[in-house]
């Protein structure tokens, strides 16, 4: 039996084909004059399993998500840390979208539907990190992505997200509230400042680059073709993600 998968709004759906809603989505993708490179890569239709690093409160997958809908006319479904549905009155939010919590099972058959799903194997452990770490994954040794890939049998495209890191300075975390809510360390908020030294992020140009897809043939059973086709993403995304970090010193 098919897992039961959050449906996104369809009222949202429609209104972003609106003029108001093409609007919402030119504000969003225009306050970080933001700009989506290698969509030749994207197939035009069927599924495809989107692999990148991660920001701050998820600010880069709202960017993401417009620039997907506006430049490609696709939109993509968003594998969230299933801690945030805890969160009260963003549930509705994150349902509203089409975000759904970051399981296998969801994930492969919405790749077989033909959709494109977006995932960030470092979770909060890349979106929470120091600015010390600044384009740094932080997957350690999660796989689960590839092998999702692999079952569903469609390619994995690698997408950098670059600028993503400087909306904010990270300076420490707290170690009360986080771990109060969500019930662990792994969850410490960070001490963030934004714009001016508020949480408003500040007006950094973002750049979001889809790379040449990974290949994807192999056994879903099989530790090597897993770990393969793991490094392979991380390899191409880190690439990219290097020159960065030498490119700002």
């Amino acid at each position: 039996m098919a897992p039961r998968i959050p449906t996104p709004s369809e009222k949202l759906r429609a209104f972003l084909g609106t003029a108001p809603g093409r609007q919402v989505l030119g504000s969003v993708i225009g306050y970080f004059d933001a700009t989506l490179v290698g969509t030749e890569h994207l197939p035009e239709r069927g599924g495809a399993l989107l692999v990148g690093n991660h920001a701050l409160f998820a600010l880069d997958s709202a960017v993401l998500g417009a620039l997907l809908v506006r430049e490609v006319g696709r939109h993509p479904r968003f594998l969230a840390d299933r801690m945030l549905w805890a969160i009260p009155g963003f549930r509705q939010v994150i349902a509203a979208i089409g975000a759904l919590p970051g399981e296998p099972e969801s994930a492969e058959e919405l790749l077989r539907r033909g959709e494109l799903v977006v995932v960030y194997p470092g979770g909060v452990d890349d979106s929470l990190k120091l600015s010390g770490d600044r384009y740094r994954l932080k997957w350690k040794a999660r796989a689960g992505f590839a092998r999702v890939a692999l079952r569903a049998k469609v390619p994995i495209l690698p997408v950098v997200g670059l600028g993503i890191d400087e909306m904010y300075d990270v300076v420490g975390h707290e170690h009360v509230l986080g771990r109060r809510l969500f019930g662990g360390a792994r969850y410490d908020l960070p001490i963030a400042f934004g714009a001016a030294g508020t949480l408003l992020p500040r007006r950094v140009p973002q750049r979001y680059l889809i790379l040449p897809p990974i290949d994807t043939t192999g056994d879903p059973e099989s530790k090597a073709d897993v770990e393969r086709v793991r490094r392979a993403t991380h390899d191409a995304l880190e690439a990219e993600l290097r020159r960065e970090r030498e490119r700002k010193g």
